[in-house]
């Protein structure tokens, strides 16, 4: 087998709170979906914004992390990979998703610069324009704040 790379890197606001679910062994599961703008060139070269409506699909620490910080309308960044699954629809024809893994989480403004007051938050970031990623799955114990 061949050299191979899966990366994926994106910036976009939530469009709706994450969803929470679990899986049977009791690991969170958190999805959301990222509006993610998208520069493009028409015909006659003026160009415009597109937006994409990219779904992320977040585990375990970085999940936790997802359900208790963020919320809709937030400005984040997300590392991951792009995962395409299979499945049979109710119809009998095979289905394709393609879903963005999330591994970190990045807040890519502050709660004060963001405008956004819907989600409860502790107070950290209000007055300050640092950066926290969120913990990923590399045996990180806390949120780093």
């Amino acid at each position: 087998m061949g050299i191979s790379y899966n990366k994926a890197i994106l910036v976009g606001r939530l469009t709706a709170d994450p969803q929470i679910s679990y899986s049977t062994n009791g690991l969170m599961i958190a999805k959301f979906t990222l509006a993610v703008d998208r520069q493009y060139r028409g015909n006659n070269q003026q160009g415009g914004q597109e937006t994409d409506f990219i779904r992320t699909v977040a585990f375990g620490k970085t999940a936790e992390f997802a359900s208790n910080y963020l919320g809709k309308g937030r400005l984040i960044m997300v590392e991951g990979h792009i995962q395409v699954s299979k499945f049979v629809g109710q119809d009998g024809n095979n289905k394709y998703s393609t879903d963005i893994i999330a591994e970190n989480i990045r807040f890519m403004e502050t709660k004060k610069g963001s405008g956004i007051d819907n989600r409860p938050f502790d107070g950290h970031m209000t007055n300050t324009d640092e950066v926290f990623d969120a913990p990923g799955e590399t045996g990180e114990d806390e949120v780093p704040f």
